[in-house]
């Protein structure tokens, strides 16, 4: 291989090499992403769990009502 080659096919594994380690990083970002936006998601299907919870005091709120008022509450799950 003459060294024009050489430097050429050098030049392009060090682009090579660039382009993977950015790939990586992306989905290294996308994954922390979906995972700050389960985390959200999940916050606030807990506060409204706690609401109802705090809503329930035996009498006014029975337990069976509260139960569907927890299962009717839930968050949709986020396909990603």
């Amino acid at each position: 291989m003459n060294r024009q080659a050489k430097k050429h096919h050098l030049i392009s594994f060090e682009l090579l090499q660039l382009l993977i380690d950015e790939q990586g990083s992306t989905l290294i970002q996308q994954a922390t992403n979906d995972l700050r936006i389960k985390n959200n998601n999940y916050g606030e299907g807990q506060l409204c769990i706690t609401v109802l919870t705090a809503e329930y005091d035996g009498v006014t709120r029975t337990i069976e009502r509260f139960l569907k008022a927890v299962a009717y509450d839930v968050i949709e799950p986020v396909n990603f």
